[in-house]
């Protein structure tokens, strides 16, 4: 009879332990998933801000500077301003968020974001008159860190399907 008792207990106790843990396991994975989304949307509204901003800056460069309305130095100090990239400089211990993948694109394009305010920065500071040369190189570079924005853009929108996402007709 004793026996008998100290199993039901026993058993009930390891139960409960069993069914706490793996609640918890499920709650951490749901909080990771929220935490997945809401950086996702944050660094995906970030960079379409700075694909916005370098179109426009492509745009004023092509038309005013290379054309010679306008010099570079005072251009090239409006390239990026200091809440430009905020989520990724307050958030960037979240990037293993993302797939591994995605996290060294975004890493990759932040570095070009990096490179490219260096440039600006050397272009418009350094004292010398850059020649047509640097400036096409410039151009060039904005050119291509754009498309680099656009196509990042595109990667993190996209979604990929469930494990489970196309349930049975009678689970509906």
């Amino acid at each position: 009879m004793h026996a008998t008792l100290y199993v039901t207990i026993f058993v009930s106790a390891a139960l409960s332990g069993v069914m706490g843990y793996l609640t918890s396991r499920l709650s951490q994975s749901n909080q990771r998933l929220i935490d997945r989304q809401t950086y996702k949307g944050a660094m995906l509204a970030e960079i379409r801000g700075l694909h916005r901003r370098l179109m426009e800056y492509e745009v004023a460069f092509a038309e005013r500077v290379m054309t010679g309305h306008v010099s570079s130095a005072q251009l090239l100090k409006v390239l990026l301003q200091p809440g430009d990239t905020v989520v990724f400089n307050n958030h960037a211990s979240s990037i293993g968020l993302f797939d591994r993948r995605n996290a060294l694109r975004v890493v990759r394009f932040y570095a070009a974001i990096r490179s490219l305010e260096g440039r600006a920065l050397v272009l418009s500071e350094t004292g010398y008159e850059p020649d047509a040369a640097d400036m096409q190189r410039h151009l060039e570079f904005v050119r291509q860190l754009r498309r680099r924005a656009y196509l990042l853009i595109r990667r993190l929108r996209r979604r990929r399907p469930r494990l489970f996402a196309a349930r049975p007709s009678w689970m509906r």
